[in-house]
């Protein structure tokens, strides 16, 4: 029997220090290359978030900037100057409805936020602004006349021609209702100018396509009829001209939750605000239906101004910046009805809008605040989410543009 053999040396395995030694090592590498990794992933989404913001700033600065260039397209730039140059066919006075009684291309509200804890600890007040125009398409429809009745007014349309000729109303019967209620849907205003140019206002209250396709206005405000007195303003059974719908949209930086935010929501969505984009009906009140959010995550939004100071033989001959914040943006586009500024200022003047939007990201990204310049802030670069408590601040993407209002002259 042959007798054991101890291994010699290069034949032992590791020994129990060894193998503990190189679990050790095998440990610590495993921790650091998870935790770059985990570095990694956070530094993706973190730039992912960013990138989210930044695009929801330019879709919902594009969407804004559009909705501008279109303010007074196929409406008064300022229904008070109408009425001092004779182009109003009556006077908006008491009685009228609120948005047709101060119709004007622009209405800029400046630091109107509903209350908002996030927005206040930040220091901000977003301005708000509305715009009136011809925002349901690009053409006018023929009318063929005007007449009066117990419920109102009602607006006769030409088939066969303008708009509706386009539509191929006459052929599409089953389809008629229809396409009269999404031309001229109510709540909105209607827009009628005669043949001799004259112009008046009607709130819209249905449509009907019996006997033929017509409009339906109500009692206030009252269109002027000629009646068996024929004077040079007024509609009669025959009226020939066109009609356009005018719509008042508004946009404003504001909370769609309860200042405690959604149930289950996270700490940086507390408070949260979006920049929101509705219709409202000629008494101010919004149309059910039209809300909707252009950029989640706003945070400010503000308005300068450039208006023509002088005017001569219809052309500016003196331009006017006004930047935003300046007190004077309520003489130049307030509220027409309230504003107390001098005789040659109101919207009408106003020939282009700066608009800055500056949204947030969804998440915080740091503990400190970035003050640019040293120790002066000259910019929104970060928005603290902790409205309460230890700061935490998110990255803040702001777009800024210079916006032609061309409607604005060619209305005068």
């Amino acid at each position: 029997m042959t007798g054991w053999n101890a291994p010699s040396r290069l034949e032992r395995g590791f020994t129990l220090v060894e193998l503990m030694v190189a679990l050790t090592g095998g440990l610590f590498v495993s921790v650091m290359v998870f935790t770059l990794a985990k570095d990694s992933s956070r530094f993706y989404m973190r730039e992912s978030r960013v990138a989210d913001a930044t695009l929801a700033a330019v879709s919902g600065f594009e969407r804004l900037r559009t909705d501008l260039a279109r303010s007074s397209f196929m409406a008064s730039p300022n229904i008070r100057r109408d009425v001092q140059n004779a182009r109003l066919c009556g006077n908006p006075g008491a009685g009228w409805p609120q948005e047709l009684g101060r119709l004007a291309g622009v209405r800029i509200q400046p630091d109107t936020p509903a209350a908002n804890a996030a927005l206040a600890a930040n220091g901000l007040a977003p301005d708000a602004i509305q715009i009136a125009g011809n925002f349901s398409g690009n053409d006018v429809f023929a009318m063929s006349g005007v007449v009066a009745n117990g419920a109102g007014f009602r607006v006769s349309l030409q088939s066969l021609i303008g708009q509706l000729g386009r539509l191929d109303y006459e052929n599409r019967p089953a389809e008629r209702q229809t396409l009269l209620q999404d031309a001229f849907p109510a709540g909105r205003a209607l827009r009628i100018v005669d043949e001799a140019g004259m112009i008046q206002y009607g709130r819209i209250t249905n449509v009907t396509t019996n006997p033929g396709p017509a409009v339906n206005l109500a009692l206030v405000p009252a269109l002027r009829m000629r009646g068996a007195n024929p004077t040079l303003c007024g509609l009669h059974a025959q009226a020939k001209g066109y009609v356009n719908v005018v719509n008042f949209v508004r946009y404003q930086v504001r909370a769609l939750t309860s200042g405690a935010g959604a149930a289950g929501a996270t700490p940086w969505d507390t408070n949260r605000t979006e920049l929101v984009r509705e219709e409202v009906n000629v008494d101010g009140a919004t149309i059910a239906g039209t809300e909707e959010i252009v950029a989640e995550y706003a945070v400010d939004l503000s308005f300068g101004l450039t208006v023509a100071q002088t005017i001569v033989n219809g052309l500016p001959t003196q331009l006017l910046t006004v930047p935003a914040g300046n007190a004077a943006i309520v003489n130049w586009a307030g509220d027409v009805t309230t504003t107390a500024g001098a005789a040659n200022q109101g919207p009408h003047r106003v020939r282009a809008i700066r608009v800055r939007l500056a949204v947030r990201s969804r998440e915080p990204d740091r503990d400190a605040n970035i003050v640019p310049g040293g120790s002066v802030a000259t910019g929104l670069y970060r928005f603290n989410v902790a409205a309460n408590g230890p700061a935490r601040f998110a990255r803040v993407r702001t777009l800024q543009a210079d916006v032609a209002l061309h409607n604005q002259a060619m209305a005068q």
